[in-house]
């Protein structure tokens, strides 16, 4: 019904599907609530016995069509209940329908449009627009948050100015107004329904005012624009304060106040969570292969800033589920001059392996120990799915180092008595300019050779100086596979430079 009020591209039809679509979820909600009871009383009941009605109240097994919306789903659920032989003593079923009927009558009311914007127009100066909001500090301060539009942009600095399209957040006083901002919020054309109550003249509501009550809309017109109008700033107790000193002799300090920016938190969030770097992360863990490059954001940490009603902080931290992600700051670790590996016959063991990836052959080390000593296979995809995913970061290092490599000046393996294996030039000098090299380079089955080696070099990384562990043909056959894959990849964009 909602999409019907959506057709006509009016802002008239748009705030009708707004309200129906309120109201169709408020009755969704009070029936899931009356059936959630009526459940109870079968199971109390031991109803539960018939397969068939427990089937039919486990939402797992009983799910609606596709074409049929969620409150008619939950309509057709109720009418199935009335038809079962077996009733509870205490569901009195004539008084669950005149109940139904009353709520109905009663939603119906509540989101009569001129009712609806009337209670709502009363309360839009509990709703603001903002970029910083203080909630998100603590969710019981109730100063103002900010809204900045400096358009200054500093290339030193990440900053909200920095971002092209700002999510701008909605700090409510309580969630009980989070529909009103979800109203101000609504679009038309590129037009935001907020920005139109800047001018207190405009037709807008004039819909649903009575006929040439001019005062009328023009009311509402003014108790909306009350949300856009930024009140006194001011602090908090509870907020995160700094005390800096201007006049130690005379005791004078300015207040600094953080204020999380809860836009740039947005744009961090929505860059994390892309659904399409989900995607080709779950092609990568099923060793499948991709075009696209994964993107990982290494030693983040994730604060929690509300308990369980994220959206009573903000809107946008409701749909962040109230998370904001934190990066490392950690100084870079000092590496000394990079030299290509001339003196190595397998470039591997040229490799310093950073502390996290040592940490994780470790790990992979007591893994495979843990399964041999109880002789379990490692090939139950459980398993196998964990040996992947270490796996896989040794590789990543392995093959950053490779690209390091890659990037000195070319041409650095034709130097005399060079000890490095033929397969592991052709892979670390592709950009050599030798005709004859480049030939041989791809007329022979390099890639072979060097993924041979690297289950060599690991199978002796996992032996360790303790020797417990002892690797088996199919280990070695795992490591091999894995950077077969992993280096075809990395070979296809090699070659693509060279096409350029």
């Amino acid at each position: 019904m909602t999409e019907e009020f959506m057709k006509n591209g009016t802002w008239e039809s748009v705030i009708l599907g707004f309200l129906e679509q309120k109201r169709e979820a408020e009755e969704e909600k009070y029936l899931k609530e009356q059936i959630k009871i009526i459940a109870k009383a079968f199971e109390v009941r031991r109803f539960f016995d018939n397969e068939i009605i427990k089937n039919f109240f486990d939402p797992k097994k009983t799910k609606k069509d596709k074409n049929q919306s969620a409150l008619d789903f939950q309509k057709e659920k109720l009418k199935k209940i009335f038809t079962f032989e077996q009733q509870p003593e205490e569901i009195n079923l004539d008084k669950i329908k005149s109940d139904y009927q009353e709520k109905i009558n009663q939603i119906k009311d509540k989101f009569e449009p001129q009712k609806w914007i009337n209670d709502a127009t009363q309360n839009a100066s509990s709703v603001s627009f903002a970029t910083h909001v203080i909630k998100l500090t603590h969710s019981k301060i109730d100063s103002p948050s900010i809204y900045d539009q400096v358009d200054v942009q500093r290339t030193d600095i990440l900053s909200t100015s920095s971002l092209r399209e700002k999510s701008i957040d909605g700090a409510v006083s309580g969630n009980q107004f989070a529909p009103i901002y979800q109203f101000l919020e609504l679009d038309l054309n590129g037009k935001k329904l907020a920005s139109l109550f800047a001018d207190e003249n405009n037709l807008i509501l004039k819909p649903f005012a009575q006929t040439n009550d001019k005062d009328k809309y023009i009311k509402w017109n003014k108790g909306f624009s009350k949300s856009l109008i930024t009140s006194h700033l001011g602090s908090h107790a509870l907020a995160k304060q700094i005390y800096f000193p201007i006049d130690s002799n005379q005791k004078k300090y300015h207040l600094l106040c953080n204020v999380k920016s809860s836009s740039l938190a947005h744009a961090i969030y929505k860059v994390i969570i892309d659904n399409k770097q989900k995607d080709i992360r779950k092609i990568r863990e099923n060793n499948k292969y991709s075009d696209y490059s994964t993107v990982s954001f290494p030693q983040k940490a994730i604060l929690n800033v509300t308990a369980s009603n994220h959206s009573n902080a903000s809107q946008l931290n409701g749909n962040r589920a109230g998370r904001l992600y934190l990066f490392s700051c950690q100084p870079p670790i000092w590496q000394n001059q990079l030299k290509p590996p001339t003196y190595y016959e397998s470039h591997f063991y040229a490799i310093t392996l950073h502390k996290n990836t040592r940490a994780t052959l470790d790990y992979l080390r007591d893994f495979l120990m843990r399964y041999q000593l109880i002789d379990l296979s490692i090939k139950a995809p459980e398993r196998r799915k964990w040996i992947d995913n270490w796996l896989n970061d040794i590789v990543d290092e392995v093959l950053a180092y490779a690209a390091e490599i890659q990037n000195l000046e070319a041409g650095w393996t034709g130097v005399e008595n060079i000890k490095l294996k033929t397969a592991h030039q052709y892979f670390l000098d592709p950009y050599r300019d030798d005709k004859t090299f480049q030939s041989a380079r791809k007329a022979s089955n390099w890639q072979a050779v060097v993924c041979q080696d690297f289950a060599h070099w690991l199978n002796q990384k996992l032996i360790g100086k303790e020797k417990n562990f002892t690797p088996q043909p199919f280990h070695t056959r795992i490591w091999i596979e894995l950077l077969e894959q992993s280096l075809r990849e990395h070979n296809t964009m090699i070659e693509a430079r060279e096409k350029v």
